[in-house]
């Protein structure tokens, strides 16, 4: 069975880049966008099974862009990251659970924390 195909959308460069790393040393085909609608795009497009998403991006932020695509694609898995954690009483993650995302990460994260949730994830 083949490893199903993940999207990194986070607008940090070296984050998406890393993280990309990291999947394709573990057999994840992926395809990266730089913000949510870029995200958006490549989803319409189809054959993504996971997104992994940023919270904090620009243009289309990664709250806004999860609430899309769990409306409009049901069965892609939504992973949210952030390195934003809590901004006075708003906990970003919190928020993108509640508003539908399949887990969440906190950022920085490692090879191990990834994988094993990754392999909890059923696409």
């Amino acid at each position: 069975m083949s490893a199903p195909r993940v999207l990194v959308a986070d607008d940090d460069a070296m984050a998406r880049l890393g993280c990309r790393a990291l999947l394709e040393e573990a057999g994840y085909p992926v395809a990266m966008a730089e913000d949510g609608e870029e995200a958006i795009r490549l989803v319409e497009k189809g054959n993504i099974e996971i997104l992994m998403l940023d919270i904090l991006m620009p243009r289309k932020e990664g709250l806004e862009t999860l609430m899309e695509v769990k409306r409009r694609f049901p069965r892609v898995l939504v992973v949210a990251m952030s390195a934003g954690g809590v901004r006075g009483t708003f906990d970003f993650l919190g928020a993108a659970t509640r508003l539908g995302a399949d887990r969440t990460l906190p950022k920085p994260f490692g090879r191990q924390e990834l994988m094993l949730l990754l392999r909890e994830l059923k696409p």
